[in-house]
């Protein structure tokens, strides 16, 4: 019953794959990030470290604006997160409004949400008589 040489190794060659992402610790594909940079022929060569680093980077962006944005939600006391939660929270930190570079579309038409709604000044009219 007992298998040749090939068994073995096989069996160590399962035991050893796994993803890059999972070596990286990253949640975000690496494998997926390294096609769309081939796809999109930005470079003629990078290195095997750039789609690893390039996932990592758009994991940090991503988490920073999803919990930023998850605060705003929980102050105004809703469960989900919208899109102008999104869009607030790039607002408010200046690392993700640098990055984006105002990247984040405005409101086109819609109503402002509530929390950032300010009253216009009153113009008061100038009732001053000026004798001469």
């Amino acid at each position: 019953c007992s298998g040749g040489p090939s068994e073995g190794s096989e069996a160590k060659a399962k035991k050893s794959r796994s993803s890059r992402s999972s070596r990286a610790g990253l949640l975000f594909p690496v494998s997926r990030v390294e096609r769309q940079l081939r796809r999109g022929h930005f470079a003629e060569r990078f290195g095997a470290r750039a789609p690893v680093y390039l996932a990592a980077v758009l994991q940090w962006v991503t988490h920073k604006a999803m919990d930023m944005a998850g605060k705003i939600s929980k102050k105004s006391k809703q469960q989900r997160i919208s899109p102008s939660h999104l869009q607030m929270a790039v607002q408010k930190s200046s690392v993700l409004r640098k990055l984006l570079r105002g990247g984040v579309p405005g409101h086109h038409g819609r109503a402002v949400p509530q929390s950032q709604r300010v009253a216009s000044p009153s113009k008061k009219k100038m009732t001053k008589s000026k004798k001469r």
